[in-house]
């Protein structure tokens, strides 16, 4: 809020955000690469300058809470580091686009047999645009990973908040993703490029969020997801568990902010 103000006042502003999520298994695009409990953090900070937007660094973090991958990857296995800049542009009819574009290093825990150490490997350029309304917000996002893979995936959907009683709020989200062969290959069984390009899952989110006071708050989401993808899903199933094709995931979590 107060960054809020003092944008408007043309005046230098920092904030921050940060969350804790206590998650029901790991999914990325819709494939469920983990189905015991894991957890994961994040946090950002941004500075900027009124109505110039902001520029940022955030560090997310996922850990498994089992040893259901522990053959695989060591127990704290993935690390975001990324850099931004976020800004928008307010347009007729109560609406603004909202644009966010950044830099994405990835670090993840050790595969076997090299299981004692991180190691850095895919980095993405990304870019998000959402039309900020009073009535059903759209939004696009893009990865390009050029260290590894040297593929494109884009995800986009519908979603929009609604203000509840005793300050509840409710964010439905409705999210379509897919990527080109060569990012396909890292994402989905069976990681040898054979699925090829295209529309890959469908996933519907709700997001139930209650705000204690301006820095504190906690919230729970509840996901159905679907590989839409025939031939994702015929590998999927010749995989096994924990990958499957349709599925309910969910987490609870505190969100932090200043």
């Amino acid at each position: 809020m107060g960054a809020c103000a003092l944008a408007e006042n043309n005046e230098f502003y920092v904030t921050g955000y940060g969350s804790f999520d206590i998650s029901s298994g790991y999914v990325l695009y819709g494939a469920r690469s983990n189905d015991e409990p894991c957890y994961w953090t994040y946090g950002e900070v941004t500075a900027g300058y009124g109505k110039f937007g902001s520029l940022g660094f955030s560090v997310w973090q996922n850990s498994d809470m089992t040893g259901r991958r522990q053959d695989q990857m060591r127990r704290m296995n993935e690390w975001d580091w990324a850099v931004f800049y976020r800004g928008g542009i307010d347009l007729p009819g109560d609406c603004r686009l909202t644009v966010e574009v950044g830099h994405v290093w990835y670090v993840y825990g050790g595969v076997k047999p090299s299981y004692e150490e991180y190691y850095h490997t895919m980095e993405e350029w990304s870019a998000r645009f959402a039309l900020e309304n009073p009535y059903v917000t759209p939004y696009f996002e893009y990865y390009y990973d050029h260290q590894v893979y040297e593929g494109a995936f884009m995800q986009g959907g519908l979603r929009h908040q609604f203000e509840l009683p005793f300050g509840l709020l409710l964010t439905p989200d409705l999210t379509i993703g897919g990527g080109d062969g060569n990012y396909n290959a890292c994402m989905y069984p069976p990681f040898d490029g054979s699925v090829g390009g295209g529309i890959t899952y469908v996933q519907l989110k709700g997001t139930l969020q209650y705000w204690f006071n301006d820095h504190f708050g906690v919230h729970l989401k509840v996901a159905y997801v679907s590989l839409v993808n025939g031939d994702i899903r015929d590998a999927v199933d010749a995989s096994g568990a924990p990958y499957v094709n349709d599925h309910v995931w969910g987490t609870i979590g505190v969100d932090f902010a200043f």
